[in-house]
């Protein structure tokens, strides 16, 4: 951005971040869209959402959180392909299975699809799209479980059977799982009747299984609280 500005320079960029790190939670894609912003604003230089990806696509995957709401994103390509709309509240008890995953090097490894499961995942495309505009979180669950599923043949979780047994349990739309990283998720409907009770049981039984136990709300400008 220095060099499209033209004039040189420098400075010094300060990140401050609750996202932890190689985990799957976009904190790279964070740190650089904040990055991309700040420094574009303070040049004069274009900093919406398209432009941001033309910024980033030379440094990285990246996935796509330049865009406000639930968007359908090529993060190798730093792409946006569709604007799928915005979802109503929702809590996640995430398990973090441990350790941290290299994005980068992840993105890296060739990840063949076989056209039957290129098919699946086009289906669930437009399962999630609809989805969205009904403001279907059932809809939306299924969508995720399957997602996780799927990609159990690329990063698997060990947590995954038994977080899809307490979704079952407890009633909730489903489970969520980071695709490039080291957590997994029960999706919850923070609108939803007896959500306080669902959260309390999902708590409860995630707190069983190995790993570190966080409470994850969208909308929420407080961190998350963490065990």
């Amino acid at each position: 951005m220095l060099d499209a500005h033209g004039d040189g320079g420098g400075g010094t960029l300060l990140l401050d971040s609750d996202l932890l790190v190689g985990k799957g939670l976009a904190s790279s894609s964070a740190d650089l869209v904040a990055t991309a912003r700040g420094v574009g604003t303070v040049l004069g230089l274009d900093t919406s959402p398209a432009a941001v990806e033309d910024w980033l696509r030379p440094v990285e995957p990246t996935d796509g959180v330049m865009h406000p709401g639930v968007v359908v994103f090529e993060h190798r390509a730093v792409r946006l392909r569709a604007r799928l709309g915005v979802l109503p509240p929702v809590t996640v008890v995430a398990v973090d299975e441990g350790g941290h995953l290299d994005t980068v090097a992840h993105n890296r490894r060739p990840h063949p699809v076989p056209p039957g499961l290129r098919h699946e995942y086009a289906r669930l495309v437009d399962d999630l799209a609809r989805a969205v505009r009904g403001a279907d979180l059932s809809a939306v669950g299924a969508v995720s479980t399957r997602s996780a599923v799927l990609n159990q043949r690329r990063l698997p979780k060990r947590n995954l059977d038994a977080m899809t047994a307490i979704a079952d349990r407890v009633g909730a739309p489903g489970v969520v799982c980071t695709h490039s990283g080291t957590m997994l998720g029960l999706l919850l409907d923070t609108t939803a009747d007896g959500h306080r009770e669902r959260l309390a049981a999902g708590r409860a039984a995630c707190s069983e299984l190995p790993g570190t136990l966080s409470v994850y709300r969208s909308a929420a400008a407080e961190a998350p609280e963490t065990r």
